[in-house]
């Protein structure tokens, strides 16, 4: 069987077997990288991030493949070469990211049984093992922070190994299951195509758009932390904006809310299983106060959710 493995120095090394030679024919392809891109490929142990940037040198026509991630522009900054890591006194993110990882995170819709993101790599970094707990980010002594590196200017990671992770996990898709965005199952999946190498690398270091525009973003961010911090911002309470886009399905499910704020509702219907009816849960959490129409009232709770999303809609 043909191999393929992405290498250090923006290298893609294809090794040949054929059945009436005693050695495969090894080949460096990098130059013909954009007709490989839907072929299955290895990551070397030394590969970084640098030299997957490395074979657009080698392959300018991938460009052709990329350029709505930001390759040229994303390139461009690469040439320039590495820069350390910049501190910014936190302790948490000055303890440096060890490696980059791209892993799969798929989805799944168990009510439609359809998987979702399933073509997809992610990418984050990987810190180095906790010594002690950071209670700041939830990660107890003995893991590792898993850190965004979307607006983390590119010349700073260059040099980062890059790895992939074969373990997935599977997160429910479904808006309206009482598990949504957790997740409900893992998996393995050990083969990657080499554009999804590529796309994934570049989907998160380009979120924000190429070099110029993250720092844009940046700035912005920086300036909204500020005013914050200042007292100055003008906030707006999440529960405000909720409740106003609840209000239909309350109105349309609902013949009383007792008095009850509908913040508290809202998360005891998402606290209910799925197949427990709706009505006599909620007569349970708040003591009859709040009272569900007769006609949902036995409807189970995944399908109540349901109909109070689309009343809104």
């Amino acid at each position: 069987m043909d191999t393929l493995t992405l290498g250090p120095k923006g290298t893609l090394i294809r090794r040949d077997f054929d059945r009436d030679a005693d050695e495969p024919v090894v080949r460096n392809v990098a130059e013909h990288a954009v007709a490989y891109l839907f072929e299955l490929v290895d990551l070397h142990p030394d590969l970084k991030l640098g030299d997957i940037l490395k074979l657009f040198d080698a392959c300018p026509q991938l460009h052709a493949a990329f350029r709505r991630n930001w390759s040229v522009q994303l390139c461009e900054e690469a040439r320039k070469g590495p820069l350390p890591p910049q501190k910014n006194g936190n302790p948490a993110d000055d303890a440096g990211i060890e490696y980059l990882e791209l892993y799969g995170s798929w989805t799944l819709d168990t009510s439609s049984k359809t998987y979702g993101s399933v073509h997809r790599l992610d990418l984050h970094g990987i810190g180095p093992v906790l010594q002690a707990d950071d209670e700041a980010c939830g990660v107890k002594a003995g893991s590792r922070i898993n850190w965004s590196v979307s607006l983390t200017p590119v010349r700073e990671l260059l040099e980062l190994p890059l790895r992939l992770r074969e373990e997935l996990t599977i997160t429910e898709d479904d808006l309206d299951a009482k598990n949504y965005g957790k997740t409900i199952g893992t998996g393995r999946c050990p083969e990657v195509l080499l554009g999804q190498v590529i796309q994934g690398i570049l989907d998160e270091l380009c979120f924000h758009g190429g070099p110029e525009e993250q720092a844009k973003v940046g700035d912005e961010l920086k300036a909204q932390v500020a005013e914050i911090e200042a007292g100055t911002a003008e906030l707006t309470s999440a529960d405000d904006l909720f409740e106003e886009w609840d209000r239909p399905g309350f109105d349309a499910l609902f013949e009383t809310l007792g008095g009850v704020h509908p913040t508290e509702v809202r998360h005891a219907m998402r606290e209910i299983e799925d197949d427990m009816p709706a009505g006599p849960a909620l007569d349970s959490a708040f003591r009859g106060k709040v009272v569900v129409k007769p006609p949902f009232r036995n409807r189970p709770s995944r399908e109540f959710r349901k109909l109070f999303r689309a009343a809104g809609r």
